[in-house]
């Protein structure tokens, strides 16, 4: 048939790279929400300070919800993907012991 399944032996070590990588993005995204309460905080309430919370509230809550959805997505494939190499690897060995 000339058919060869072929997996790299690290790829279930290269999946677990995201696990922590999740974690990083996590942290980003828990200083952004310390950020945005020190800057609703600060800015002050006069005009100056309505103008810039109109102009920066917004964008910053949409950038802690944009790093909380990569950093769950990363983490899903990192889980996702060692399942797949698995699978990969289990059927390798397969079809190696079926010829």
């Amino acid at each position: 048939m000339g058919e060869h399944l072929s997996v790299s032996g690290d790829l279930e070590e290269k999946f677990k790279k995201f696990g922590p990588l999740a974690d990083i993005l996590t942290d980003i995204s828990n200083r952004c929400v310390e950020i945005n309460a020190f800057n609703r905080n600060s800015a002050g309430h006069d005009d100056i300070g309505k103008t810039y919370h109109e102009n920066v509230d917004r964008p910053t809550v949409d950038l802690v919800k944009l790093f909380t959805l990569v950093s769950s997505e990363v983490e899903r494939l990192g889980v996702t993907g060692r399942l797949g190499s698995r699978i990969l690897h289990n059927a390798g060995e397969d079809a190696t012991h079926q010829v």
